[in-house]
């Protein structure tokens, strides 16, 4: 903490120690010692002046402590007690109390009570009262009850113990100083009680300190020096490169400067401070000044050096030679300061016989002459109002003032509204600016001197830049880390991807969660009748900004369909009142052959800086080809998938060049495959396997003659979830490439199968590549496009994983329809960069390096050629050329494309491999096949190879279902290319024939066996007149009729069917005739069966007729249809009775009872008696 920040009020100009002490005596009324030294103050700061020693009364149980809890007069007795630092953390480092959050970690206390009384004797004589406070994540600051400062927490509303604070803190504890109103100290007992509130229930920690200091002495405003920071070079020199900002610093005492070098110029390195302003000594003698810092420093007294240590070292204390100074007398004081790299400190002290070795005082030092700018600002909560105080009141503001003011928050200009001055003191000056500035970004105010602003002495305020103090609380809701992509149809559709914040739904507008994309023709305008708005979904997350901090956000996503082809196009996105730049694209034309696009790779870092790196690079990737389609990304985006920092500064660094571009991202090791972070951020479609890990990591897209397919290639190590997802992967990828009629097939993934780096003999690699290049080589895969190695390497022509030989080129070195597949990985788009492996057989590489530079290349395809130029970061030519030329033919379609069904009910596809007749063709090698609607499985595909001298071909689809309606499409393959598709619908093939036909003439029965999928007897027809008639089957064997009917007249088959989606089947005949049995009616026959125990058959024979010959009653009892045994009784009475028994049970059982003439073993029929039954 600094100390000594008081001032006097005015400057000493009496030259003499007695004048000066008189003086002194005359003003304030008192002694001079008693002046800076009132017995109240000093007892005061004893106890508040060193935040690390203070002692705290606390309350970390979570109960709600209401309100009077700040008040004098409430009792905490029962609280506990802890010195500060208070809190807790992940390690509790940098605390002296370690502070309670209750015993769920999922859902901790949001409120932390402390208090701190002390008794006054003497509290008028308090003229200033300092407060400094580190605080994690927001507090409120009491005195006697009374509101004094708010910091992180809604600046409008009233403050409950369930109030969340406004913004989540990372790890840094920065320190934020304010004043408080010393009247509000009472002689007697005091108390400062704050309340400190958590983000969330789920924050890793909490701090607090506070550090109070009292003076008795008025608050002069122009006291201290005007800082002014820099960025510098860096090199021997330190020059100043860029100015950054102005303040007003109360003297030189500066334990770290990292943080106030970092809030000031955006980093904590490579920084400069120039200190201007005049020095006033109280006693006229000799004066020795001392600096020490890190790194280098300079002091000049009335422009004469009298310190100068420009050197890169640190914590070398300088001292001067004895300067003789005058009391009262202004001189000018100057300091010049560089920090290189490291930590940051320095101090201006100065000693004499009257004054032992200190920190120059605030009080002895003053604002440069003449200066009369402001000497503090602040950005107030709402985010909309800058206070500027200046050093003496100020006229009247003229009109036009906000004409002549610029305020700049971050790197965006913010236009100023209108400008006021404060209606009680005309020092503050309100601006009022259009557009808020959010927490955190570096603010900056200017004046350029053009408008005759005067102060109340009539002097002209002179032009300046300044750095208020940012304490805006505003919440930004308008979308971030936008991602275009496209999804489906290029020359119709685009999709889109954001976040919105969603820390505080509470203090949210109501339409915080809708996701809308309004489109335009370019030029249109949103208010025009020509807007197309399209709407999504949305859905709020909990996810990690930090290891230590989360953060609530909205992803969005938004499908935009039904556009034009060839047409530009604007966008916004976002909802009503918070909308999102205007991006612009272009549709697919609809005969779009030759076109651009850039690939780039492992933009990984792990730091704001290394996420700047990457869109610069993308940048030049962009003044290259200017023209790029879409941005192909190889995966390993950011470094830590589950931290949303990293991809946030993915997203923001380049965002408005993102805005314009689609991104077609790859998901990398460092992304997935257990976190969904990727899947939130871009908006891929989600059907191509069963479980990607993450969602939206495997697509297609086409654009041109070319279909691109991605694959993830998921972690280091592969689990069973991972390598059956991948499994799916090859099926999709077969699937894929069948189906598309594209002539170029081009492959993203992450993991490159052939490379150079540090992971190219990694074990999963070569697992990896063992799956993937037979099934690239089959499928004729042009170029695999490949991240993760962090290095550069093109491969030669690939094969069976050895390097074709036999390349055709022309006179420019252009390959002319190679074999096999090109692999290319491009080294990084960021920082991180892989030595190249001397151990590694680079018996693939055709050209490899490490430049240690971020490389691009792009892509240029027309309808005959592909060529990949790469680039070096930097650089203004390629490094690597490379150009495919194909000017081969697709094959000829497939010739007679049937389809049945076979016995088994299977569909059998018959097709004749088509003549090449097409000049320069290449040979057929093989035939695909696929399901055109999916319905044998998302991913269901087969090839088949050709056969040499073999024309005709067949295949069996093993898996279809009886009863559905499949189009299966046939295709011819050649070295690379697919023919048009054929097209055979099983719609009107009939269904299969029943099989095993059993013709039972004596029975006068027609059996047979089901149709595979038809099982119920109601699912067939049967016909006894050659077709012309049929009926329902009742019984299988079916009874025909005791009639002579032809061989084949009698049919059965599977009957049509609306509920089973079929035609009537095929036809099984009979494959014997029937003839008519000579039956003579001389019995009747009638019984009974029941199923118990055994089975019992009750059967009455009643003779009709007069006969005297042999009669038998023969019985023969079945399971289902199948005969078990046979017998049979002779018949002697002209009535009788007859009980059978069969040591069987179940109702699959029956019987069937005959009366014939005879029971032997002639082969010659029996003569029929009676009419057979049956007994089931």
């Amino acid at each position: 903490m600094e100390k000594n920040r008081f001032t006097l009020a005015g400057k000493l100009t009496i030259a003499g120690l007695v004048t000066v002490v008189c003086f002194l005596f005359f003003i304030l009324g008192q002694p001079l010692a008693e002046d800076r030294s009132s017995s109240a103050v000093d007892e005061f700061n004893s106890i508040f002046q060193d935040a690390n020693k203070v002692e705290w009364n606390y309350l970390d149980d979570g109960s709600n402590q209401g309100s009077d809890w700040a008040s004098i007069d409430y009792d905490d007795s029962s609280w506990k007690t802890g010195l500060a630092p208070l809190g807790y953390g992940r390690d509790n480092k940098g605390l002296n109390t370690v502070t309670g959050f209750g015993n769920d970690s999922g859902k901790k206390h949001i409120t932390t009570y402390f208090r701190k009384e002390f008794e006054l004797k003497g509290a008028d004589a308090f003229k200033q009262l300092k407060a400094t406070l580190v605080r994690d994540d927001g507090a409120v600051i009491y005195v006697n009850g009374q509101e004094v400062f708010r910091s992180n927490m809604p600046q409008e509303s009233t403050i409950s113990y369930d109030t969340l604070a406004a913004n989540t803190v990372n790890d840094e504890r920065n320190e934020y100083e304010f004043d408080i109103d010393p009247s509000i100290l009472v002689d007697g007992k005091n108390v400062v009680a704050v309340e400190v509130h958590q983000i969330n229930q789920t924050s890793s920690d909490t701090f607090f300190s506070l550090a109070l200091e009292g003076s008795t002495i008025e608050p002069g405003k122009n006291n201290g020096l005007l800082a002014e920071y820099f960025t510098n070079s860096g090199d021997n020199n330190f020059d100043k490169v860029d100015w950054k900002s102005t303040a007003v610093e109360p003297n030189v005492d500066f334990g770290n400067l990292d943080p106030v070098l970092q809030k000031h110029t955006g980093r904590a390195d490579d920084a400069s401070i120039d200190f201007t302003g005049q020095l006033v000594p109280e006693f006229t003698e000799e004066y020795t000044f001392s600096m020490i810092g890190d790194n280098g420093f300079r002091l000049w007294i009335d422009d004469q050096l009298v310190i100068d240590h420009w050197v890169n070292d640190w914590d070398v204390e300088q001292t001067s030679s004895p300067i003789q100074l005058e009391a009262g007398r202004e001189y000018d004081i100057k300091m010049e300061y560089f920090e290189d790299h490291g930590g940051s400190n320095l101090h201006l002290s100065w000693s004499s016989p009257s004054v032992e070795k200190e920190i120059v005082p605030e009080e002895a030092l003053f604002l440069p002459s003449g200066y009369n700018g402001p000497i503090s600002g602040t950005v107030l909560g709402n985010g909309q109002t800058i206070e500027v105080e200046f050093v003496k009141p100020l006229a009247a503001i003229p009109s036009n003032f906000p004409d002549h003011l610029t305020v700049n928050a971050g790197d965006q200009q913010n236009a100023v509204e209108n400008v006021e001055l404060d209606k009680t003191d005309s020092s503050i000056l309100h601006v009022k600016l259009e557009d808020p500035i959010a927490p955190n970004q570096h603010v900056t105010i200017a004046y350029d001197g053009k408008d005759s602003v005067e102060n109340s002495d009539g002097e002209v305020i002179n032009g300046f830049q300044f750095t208020p103090e940012n304490y805006s609380e505003w919440e930004d809701y308008s979308p971030i880390a936008i991602a275009m992509s496209l999804y489906g149809d290029a020359k119709t559709q685009r999709s889109f991807a954001w976040y919105t914040n969603h820390e505080h739904p509470e203090n949210a507008p109501d339409n915080v969660l809708d996701s809308i994309v309004e489109v335009v023709p370019a030029g249109s305008g949103f208010d025009s009748k020509e807007v197309l708005r399209f709407t999504g979904d949305s859905q709020v997350l909990d996810l990690k900004v930090t290891n230590s901090q989360n953060g609530t956000f909205s992803s969005h996503k938004v499908l935009v369909e039904g556009l034009e082809p060839g047409t530009s196009y604007e966008y916004r996105l976002g909802s009503e009142g918070n909308w999102s730049e205007i991006g612009e694209f272009i549709t697919e034309a609809k005969d779009e052959s030759e076109f651009e696009f850039l690939y780039m790779t492992d933009s990984q870092g792990a730091n704001t800086h290394d996420y700047e790196v990457w869109a610069d690079t993308l940048g030049q990737g962009l003044q290259f080809f200017p023209d790029s389609k879409f941005l192909i990304m190889g995966g390993d985006q950011v470094d830590a998938g589950a931290m949303e920092h990293q991809w946030l500064d993915y997203f923001a660094k380049p965002q408005e060049l993102l805005m314009d571009l689609p991104v077609m991202a790859a998901v990398g090791n460092h992304e997935g495959p257990y976190h969904n972070n990727f899947h939130y951020h871009f908006h891929y479609p989600n059907d191509a396997i069963d479980n990607p890990l993450p969602p939206g990591s495997v697509y297609s897209f086409d654009y041109g003659d070319a279909h691109f397919m991605v694959l993830n290639t998921m972690d280091m190590g592969w689990d069973d979830r991972q390598r059956e997802s991948f499994n799916q992967q090859i099926e999709w990828l077969k699937h894929e490439v069948a189906k598309t009629d594209k002539k170029w097939k081009i492959v993203s993934i992450h993991k490159a199968i052939y490379s150079v780096g540090g992971h190219s003999a990694d074990e999963d690699i070569f697992e990896l590549r063992e799956m993937l290049y037979p099934v690239f080589d089959e499928l004729g895969i042009d170029v695999v496009l490949q991240g993760h190695d962090h290095t550069f390497m093109r491969s030669h022509q690939m094969y069976n994983d050895k390097p074709v030989t036999d390349i055709e080129a022309d006179e420019n070195g252009n390959v002319i329809n190679p074999d096999g597949t090109m692999y290319i990985v491009n080294n990084a788009a960021g920082t991180k960069y892989y030595d190249v492996r001397e151990d590694v057989d680079k018996y693939y590489a055709a050209k490899y390096e490490q430049p240690y530079k971020p490389v691009f290349s792009g892509v240029k395809m027309t309808e005959n050629s592909l060529t990949i130029d790469s680039y070096r970061s930097g650089e203004k030519e390629s490094f690597d050329h490379y150009t495919i030329v194909r000017n081969d033919k697709t094959p000829e379609p497939v010739d007679g494309l049937t389809a049945v069904r076979n016995g088994n009910g299977q569909i059998v596809l018959n097709w004749k491999k088509p003549e090449e007749a097409k000049k320069d063709s290449d040979p057929v090698r093989g035939f695909r096949i696929y399901e055109k609607e999916g319905r044998l499985g998302k991913n269901w595909s087969a090839y088949v190879p050709v056969e040499e001298d073999q024309k005709s071909y067949q295949y069996t689809v093993k898996d279809a279902e009886n009863g559905k309606n499949y189009q299966f499409v046939v295709k011819a393959v050649d070295k690379r290319d697919n023919s048009e598709g054929t097209v055979v619908s099983t719609k009107d093939i009939p269904p299969a024939a029943p099989t095993k036909p059993v013709t039972d003439d004596g029975y006068n029965t027609f059996g047979w066996t089901n149709v595979p999928g038809y099982e119920k007897l109601s699912a067939y027809e049967y016909s006894v007149d050659n077709g012309e008639t049929w009926k329902t089957v009742t019984a299988n064997p079916q009874p025909v009729g005791n009639r002579d009917i032809p061989k084949g007249h009698v049919q059965v088959r599977i009957k049509a069917s609306a509920e089973m989606n079929n035609q009537a089947g095929m036809i099984l005949k009979a494959p014997n005739a029937y003839t008519k049995n000579q039956v003579n009616e001389t019995f009747e026959l009638n019984g009974t069966i029941k199923h118990d125990d055994k089975l019992v058959v009750d059967i009455e024979i009643d003779k009709q007729a007069e006969y005297s010959k042999d009669a038998y009653l023969v019985i023969e009892l079945f399971a289902g249809n199948t005969p078990l045994l046979i017998n049979a009784i002779p018949l002697e009475e002209e009535q009788t009775e007859i009980s059978q028994y069969f040591n069987v049970h179940g109702k699959n059982y029956k019987v069937k009872a005959f009366v014939f003439d005879r029971f032997n073993s002639d082969l010659d029929l029996p003569q029929s008696l009676a009419g057979p039954i049956v007994l089931k």
